[in-house]
């Protein structure tokens, strides 16, 4: 077994421990499973069952391709002249 398969089945097995609690688009598939950043390329890694007292829910989920360290690097803005963050001011309504 390599070290990646080693590392994909310890991921699943911490996907699918008891109790753990889920951010609402982690479920839908619109946040990765493991880190929780939004989703712009992704594939899916398991299914786990989500037990809501009586009712118990199934949900595919779904992690950053082809991982979460690659995809956060690929997502963040580069600064204009290399040396401090793009932050930008919230706009601000007008009118009544």
């Amino acid at each position: 077994m390599t070290e990646d398969e080693r590392t994909e089945r310890e991921r699943i097995a911490e996907l699918r421990t008891p109790g753990r609690k889920w951010v609402f688009g982690q479920l839908q598939g619109w946040n990765c499973a493991l880190c929780a950043a939004r989703l712009y390329a992704d594939r899916p890694i398991c299914t786990v069952e989500v037990d809501y007292g009586s009712v118990t829910e199934t949900y595919r989920l779904y992690v950053c391709a082809p991982s979460c360290e690659t995809a956060r690097a690929a997502q963040r803005p580069v600064p204009p002249d290399g040396d401090h963050p793009l932050i930008r001011a919230p706009r601000r309504r007008t009118g009544a």
